[in-house]
């Protein structure tokens, strides 16, 4: 899983699946799917890990499948029902096969089914003590009401015990952009997660809703910045999309023009995902191994989220015009200091003033530094970045 070197081939927009930050699609390839043009497609879209729903399809059929994934450079999650109920009969013979990303073991458990989890984890890690065994968690409005509890016990009490099941991601799933607007509860979930993984020492995952549905909106560059930027500014260290393949509609949810739709066809959406996974590979080399250190709010402070109180290493000042203001953190990458900043408002601009030291460097989205201006236009849910030192 490490990220050794990054590079771009310009005709087929190939990257390396061994990604440190992996690109996952939830509801990926389906199964039934799953040849050589498909996961093509998916790789060209920018994906590096398919999450696919196998049902109960014997180990020698899901080897086959991961043997197409593995020429095409895709790994997968597999979500396969004989794995929950006898992982001995599937864990052994896949373990090592290189397509392998891990096991889904469960979507959006709650609390009653963290012991059968546990045990499933454990039985799985007698077998391969390798492979990821992916649990998705709830987000905090899933567990509790959003202000209830102004310091977020409930969900944090959630997380302490998802973490006993052992394994070695936190990954929740929390879609906060809806048709009305932004849900201000996001940032404290984001919290949350942030200091379970401080806690535990586990790296974190987070999604970005790229599939409307409900009163979810259709996604533009702007909404998919907002949610996949604010993400990284906190630490995540995974980018999962909700979806990939359209899923059947469901009563009130009624998904539609995710990247492929229901019939299998290219949407709009996989142009737009596809457009927002290059700017996101090029981006993602300097977040790789790097820690965030701090994680503050300006002009706007959402419940649950800290006050940017002093300006950050040889910064003299720093001020954002615009309606909801902007998160503003603070990394380390090999013995580097950097400022992330990410306009909170997917719909206007925000205007950054900003005095730096002259040994202060803006970081380009392709890596590149160049000097820092006065003044920046920040786009719609967009980020700027900056070498410190």
């Amino acid at each position: 899983m490490k990220r050794l070197l990054f590079f771009f081939i310009c005709s087929l927009f190939i990257f390396p699946v061994n990604a440190e930050i992996p690109i996952i699609a939830f509801s990926g390839i389906p199964v039934d799917q799953c040849t050589p043009d498909r996961f093509k497609e998916f790789r060209e879209a920018g994906f590096d890990v398919s999450i696919t729903y196998c049902g109960n399809k014997d180990v020698h059929e899901l080897k086959a499948i991961l043997d197409i994934a593995q020429k095409q450079k895709v790994k997968m999650l597999i979500f396969s029902t004989i794995l929950n109920e006898h992982p001995e009969a599937i864990a052994p013979v896949l373990k090592n096969h290189q397509a392998l990303f891990g096991y889904t073991l469960q979507d959006e458990p709650t609390e009653k089914d963290f012991p059968k989890l546990k045990t499933l984890f454990q039985k799985i890690r007698s077998f391969d003590k390798n492979a990821v065994c992916y649990i998705n968690l709830l987000p905090n409005c899933g567990v509790e009401i959003p202000g209830k509890e102004g310091n977020g016990a409930v969900y944090n009490r959630y997380l302490q015990q998802a973490s006993t099941i052992g394994a070695e991601q936190i990954s929740f799933d929390n879609y906060p952009i809806l048709k009305t607007g932004i849900r201000d509860f996001w940032y404290r979930n984001l919290e949350s997660i942030r200091q379970e993984s401080l806690r535990t020492g586990r790296p974190f995952w987070a999604f970005v809703l790229c599939t409307p549905h409900y009163h979810y909106p259709q996604p533009d560059l702007a909404s998919l910045r907002l949610q996949i930027y604010s993400n990284l500014a906190y630490g995540a260290k995974a980018i999962q999309y909700f979806t990939y393949w359209t899923p059947q509609p469901y009563q009130e949810y009624d998904y539609h023009n995710g990247p492929i739709s229901l019939d299998g066809k290219r949407t709009s959406t996989y142009e737009l995902v596809k457009l927002m996974n290059q700017e996101l590979h090029s981006i993602l080399p300097l977040f790789d191994g790097a820690e965030i250190v701090s994680v503050n709010h300006l002009l706007r402070i959402p419940n649950g989220t800290s006050k940017l109180k002093s300006s950050p290493l040889n910064i003299n000042s720093l001020k954002v015009i615009g309606r909801k203001g902007a998160i503003v953190s603070t990394m380390n990458k090999n013995g580097h200091k950097y400022m992330l900043i990410v306009n909170k408002d997917h719909m206007q601009s925000m205007r950054l003033l900003i005095k730096a030291k002259n040994t202060v460097r803006q970081v380009t989205k392709n890596l590149s530094e160049v000097a820092v201006k006065e003044s920046y236009t920040l786009s719609g849910g967009d980020m700027l970045i900056f070498r410190l030192q």
